[in-house]
C-alpha cells in the first residue's frame, strides 16, 4: 500500500462542528491542513470510516479544479447518451456511464492521485478503479433516491472494501439531494449475510429497499451530509444509503467513482439483473486489464 496514516498535530487542524439543519445529526468530522497529502488523514478518520462506514472528507478539490472539472461535465452531460432512472412518479437522477473513457478531463478526476490515495488509505489496502458515473439529478421533476446498497450491483469477489468517491462539482445541502447514510449498516450479521446475496437469493438483487432484507435497520439513526463543492464522501459498498429530491433551481451534478481490491476478480452472479456488466474478462479471471486500472498516490495517471 502506497500510503499510511500521519496523525502529526502539527498537520491538522481543530476538529470542524458542521452546521447541519435541525432534526438531522451532526457528525464532527476533522478538517487536515492539506489534503493534498492524504497521508494527513488521522487515524481517528480512517476508523471513523471503518466503523460508521462513510465519511466526509471537504476541500479535496482546489476552486480551479472545481471549474474545469465541472465545465467539462457539463459538456459531456449535454453531449453523451444518458441513463435515465424514472421512478413512476419522477426522475431519480439521470447519469453518463464511464464518462473516464469519454473524456480525458473526467478520467483525470477518477483516478485523482488526492481522491484515490485517500481512498486506499481508508480501505487499507491498494485498490484499482471499477466505474465510474457521471451523475445529474434534476432541478424539476426529480424524485428522492431511495435506501439502498451498492454490493449487489458488482460483481466482485475479493476483500470486502469495494467503496465509493462520491465528488461534489456543486454544492450540494439538503435541499438539493444530498446522501444520507445509516452509520454501520455496512457491517453484515453473518447469519443474514448471505440474504443480501443474489447466489442464495436471487430475489434479494431486485430489492431497492434494504430494510426489507435487514428489517432492524429502520430503527438505525440516519445521517445527511450536505457538502460543498470539491468535497468528498466515502462510503463502503455495503453501506445503506439514499439521496433525497432536488428541490432548488440548481441541477446536482457529481461524479462517483468505485474502487475496488486490486486483487479482485469477476464473478457474476446468475439471476442478478442488476450486476455492471464486464467485457473482456472471463467469470473467475482478475479484474486487471487496462480497463480497471490501479488507483493511488503510488500510480501515475
Amino acid at each position: 500500500m502506497g500510503v499510511q496514516p500521519d496523525s502529526h498535530p502539527a498537520r491538522r487542524r481543530p476538529a470542524l462542528e458542521i452546521p447541519w439543519p435541525k432534526g438531522w445529526f451532526a457528525v464532527t468530522v476533522e478538517v487536515v491542513a492539506d489534503l493534498s497529502a492524504p497521508q494527513n488523514l488521522s487515524a481517528e478518520i480512517v476508523e471513523q470510516y471503518r466503523s460508521q462506514g462513510f465519511v466526509h472528507i471537504p476541500k479535496v478539490l482546489t476552486a480551479p479544479e472545481i471549474q474545469r472539472y465541472l465545465s467539462d461535465a457539463r459538456v459531456l452531460l449535454d453531449r453523451e447518451h444518458k441513463v435515465s432512472w424514472d421512478d413512476g412518479e419522477g426522475n431519480v437522477m439521470d447519469w453518463v456511464a464511464d464518462p473516464e473513457t469519454k473524456s480525458a478531463v473526467m478520467r483525470t478526476l477518477a483516478l485523482h492521485p488526492r481522491i484515490t490515495g485517500i481512498a486506499e488509505l481508508l480501505a487499507g489496502q491498494q485498490l484499482r478503479m471499477f466505474k465510474s458515473e457521471l451523475l445529474l439529478k434534476r432541478s424539476t421533476g426529480a424524485s428522492p433516491t431511495p435506501f439502498h446498497f451498492d454490493d449487489f450491483a458488482f460483481p466482485i469477489a475479493g476483500r470486502a472494501v469495494t467503496l465509493t468517491a462520491w465528488v461534489a462539482l456543486v454544492d450540494v445541502p439538503v435541499e438539493r439531494g444530498c446522501l444520507t447514510f445509516v452509520p454501520g449498516s455496512h457491517i453484515w450479521p453473518e447469519a443474514t449475510e448471505s440474504e443480501a446475496t443474489a447466489e442464495s437469493n436471487p430475489a434479494a438483487a431486485e430489492l431497492w429497499d434494504p430494510f426489507d432484507v435487514f428489517p432492524e435497520l429502520v430503527w438505525r439513526p440516519r445521517v445527511a451530509v450536505p457538502i460543498r463543492a470539491g468535497d468528498c464522501t466515502f462510503h463502503h459498498s455495503r453501506l445503506v444509503h439514499a439521496a433525497g429530491t432536488n428541490a432548488t433551481a440548481t441541477p446536482r451534478i457529481s461524479l462517483t467513482s468505485v474502487y475496488m481490491d486490486a486483487a479482485a476478480v469477476y464473478q457474476p452472479s446468475a439471476g442478478n439483473g442488476y450486476q455492471d456488466e464486464v467485457v473482456g474478462v472471463e467469470p473467475g479471471a482478475p479484474l486487471d486489464t487496462d480497463r480497471y486500472p490501479r488507483v493511488g498516490l503510488d500510480v501515475s495517471v
